[in-house]
């Protein structure tokens, strides 16, 4: 699977570009998040990562111009995968732990759907990453009145056409191994749909907790589990390129050497997906239309 993550782009703009998007041998778009934000507008790029619930319809496209690019990627064989933040909302306040005021009153009101008011100060600490936040008020998964509103709007956005989902922060989430059922739970209830699922499990180097959340999705991460087909590489991602801290490790390399990096994994990995930066046309590259082409053709003869 080779995936164009079309990064803030607005849905109505992302159509005009699907013939070329396929002719350059991507299999799939990733959109951004389409949750409704706790506020309007394109602003920092972070903010599509604060959602007030799930309803679909933001800045980038309601639930029509939804309906309409996936018809148009249906019309040139490409599948639409939607980014989904699950894991938390946005806060009332900068630092805060408190949802914000737009989150619907019966969930924001609700103590039983939300995690521990508590930021997760060591990473390698597994009992702090599922149950503690990440800077933002943590939703509580393990909660079934959450997991029937995550399963509804993940169904939502199936109606409209889209096929696979992006599950933002997956790595937050506890395991059946840790004693919570939310993926196989998730998987089960959607199992009846022919999805494609990929979680972001980053700089998680344990291979046991890789090949565990392997189990019940393909894994966007930077290190492997024992299955590299279920892994899902990049040479860069949004979070990479944008953040300021020391996250945004990519931000100094030129788009050459990105190009050069994710035709490197083209041919070591089936499932990659490419960024796209702001006002850059490098996804256009006659290189990566040629390095999917050959994959392609490996894969044939392998056959």
């Amino acid at each position: 699977m080779r995936i164009l993550q079309c990064f803030n782009w607005r849905l109505q703009d992302i159509i005009p570009e699907l013939e070329k998007i396929k002719e350059q041998g991507f299999d799939a778009i990733q959109i951004n998040p389409i949750q409704r934000l706790k506020l309007d507008g394109l602003r920092e790029w972070w903010m599509s990562y604060q959602p007030v619930g799930f309803e679909i319809g933001n800045y980038f496209g309601t639930r029509e111009d939804l309906l309409v690019l996936c018809n148009a990627c249906k019309q040139v064989g490409l599948f639409v995968f939607a980014d989904a933040v699950i894991n938390h909302v946005g806060s009332k306040e900068e630092g805060s732990l408190e949802p914000h005021p737009r989150v619907e009153e019966s969930l924001r009101n609700n103590q039983t759907c939300w995690r521990v008011k508590q930021n997760v100060t060591d990473w390698k600490n597994r009992s702090e990453v599922i149950h503690y936040c990440m800077g933002l008020p943590g939703l509580n998964l393990y909660c079934k009145e959450v997991e029937d509103r995550i399963v509804n709007f993940l169904k939502d956005l199936i109606a409209c056409g889209v096929t696979g989902f992006r599950f933002d922060a997956a790595k937050s989430v506890g395991l059946p191994s840790e004693g919570y059922c939310f993926w196989p739970d998730l998987v089960d209830r959607l199992k009846c749909f022919d999805l494609f699922l990929y979680g972001e499990v980053i700089f998680e180097e344990d291979r046991r907790i890789l090949d565990e959340y392997s189990e019940y999705m393909n894994i966007l991460g930077n290190y492997d589990c024992s299955d590299t087909s279920k892994m899902v590489k990049y040479a860069e991602s949004h979070d990479t390129y944008l953040s300021t801290d020391n996250l945004g490790y990519t931000r100094g390399l030129s788009s050459e050497t990105i190009l050069y990096d994710y035709c490197s994994l083209v041919g070591n990995y089936e499932n990659t997906l490419f960024y796209t930066r702001p006002w850059d046309r490098t996804w256009e590259r006659e290189e990566i239309r040629i390095a999917h082409q050959r994959k392609k053709v490996k894969e044939y003869v392998r056959k």
